[in-house]
């Protein structure tokens, strides 16, 4: 793992006190839990980005495709038609 990965570090978070109570009640671990959804949160984010930033390309090829056709299509395997 690398350095970063295991790095932590110490931060406040406001959360909803029957929230928190249930959790400490089940023994979850709220740290490892707002990490894991931080993460996705992020990873979101990241693809929402790409998706905004490469939207004139993607919008680009699919025009491409839909005027020529998929690339290779004559020798495609599995067919849906």
């Amino acid at each position: 793992m690398s350095q970063l990965a295991s790095e932590k570090q110490r931060t406040n978070v406001t959360l909803n006190a029957k929230n928190l109570a249930k959790a400490r009640e089940f023994g979850l671990n709220v740290s490892a839990i707002s990490d894991a959804a931080l993460a996705d949160a992020v990873a979101q984010a990241q693809a929402k980005a790409w998706a905004e930033e490469n939207a004139a390309a993607i919008a680009e090829r699919r025009e491409w495709i839909k005027k020529n056709g998929t690339p290779l299509a004559d020798v495609q395997v599995l067919r849906t038609d």
